[in-house]
């Protein structure tokens, strides 16, 4: 049972990054389109709009048999970061140290706003993940696997 349990929490944390993933390209596949305005306003919309519905959603059945699930809520941030160092490698051709120091300064620029939206993105996440029956073992979650496990 527990190697089982140990299954199904590794599953959920990578299965909530593909999701997001999938979501994003997806995404990006379905908009395509030549008018520069459409591209930023879904751009926009997509990273402030329905990057935290999707955060929402997917925290709710988070296992971590804890009241919040930091590990979850920092998943998307940081494949957000990371995401944008590896574009900013890529796109540059410079090392990823550097790459890393280029985008915090990009992150840093207007008062640091790119860093607000990040740490932002992390805080509501860790209010989505809230859940008083996950830590009795009986969110949906749990619900769903012990229908699965029986």
């Amino acid at each position: 049972m527990r190697t089982k349990m140990l299954f199904f929490h590794l599953a959920y944390y990578i299965l909530s990054l593909l999701i997001y993933v999938g979501f994003l390209y997806g995404s990006a596949a379905l908009f395509r389109t030549s008018n520069l305005g459409t591209v930023i306003a879904i751009t926009y919309g997509f990273l402030y709009l329905a990057t935290p519905i999707l955060i929402a959603v997917i925290m709710r059945f988070s296992l971590l048999k804890w009241y919040i699930d930091p590990l979850a809520a920092a998943e998307i941030p940081l494949f957000l970061y990371f995401g944008c160092v590896i574009n900013e490698m890529n796109r540059s051709g410079i090392p990823f140290f550097d790459a890393i120091l280029e985008f915090n300064e990009k992150l840093s620029a207007d008062s640091g706003s790119g860093w607000f939206f990040l740490i932002g993105l992390f805080l509501f996440s860790l209010v989505a993940s809230i859940s008083f029956s996950r830590k009795e073992g009986k969110s949906i979650s749990y619900k769903l696997i012990s229908k699965i496990i029986s």
